[in-house]
């Protein structure tokens, strides 16, 4: 009996670990967030660096823009005093794991949410859990990456 529940423990832990799983690093991550353009999921944090390394090789790359806009982080002023005046109309994203074209924010997978508050007070936390970025609790999470005026092809 004592084996079989020891069995049974190991895989739901095994089956949780893979569900939460992000599709870049592969740490388990309790907010998960899917780019609907492919259907990948990841974690914020690795998203979050995805996307703010390729706006700062097109802001980089660009001969156009003033110098004062290349200060260095973006925030959502830059970002739409970037697209207000000209310098940036289209943002290239595209998805860390395939490549697609990101043209949508991520939108966050709250389905599992509460399975993964449950399973990890019964299980513990995962080994390889990805620690919550802090700009978690920001009501507009993509706010210095994604403008709603810009064009993302």
């Amino acid at each position: 009996m004592q084996e079989d529940l020891k069995a049974t423990v190991e895989q739901i832990t095994a089956a949780r670990d893979a569900v939460a799983g992000c599709d870049v690093c592969k740490g388990c991550a309790s907010r998960q967030f899917i780019l609907v353009e492919c259907g990948h999921v990841s974690c914020y944090g690795c998203l979050r660096n995805w996307f703010d390394t390729s706006l700062r090789e097109q802001i980089d790359d660009s001969t156009i823009i003033p110098e004062y806009l290349r200060r260095r982080p973006v925030n959502a002023e830059t970002l739409r005093e970037l697209h207000d005046g000209g310098y940036l109309d289209i943002v290239l994203y595209d998805c860390p794991v395939c490549e697609e074209p990101v043209r949508m924010k991520p939108t966050e997978v709250n389905k599992l949410s509460a399975f993964f508050e449950v399973a990890n007070d019964v299980l513990g936390q995962p080994k390889n859990r990805v620690v919550n970025d802090p700009h978690l609790s920001d009501p507009v999470l993509w706010k210095d990456l994604f403008h709603d005026e810009i064009q993302y092809v």
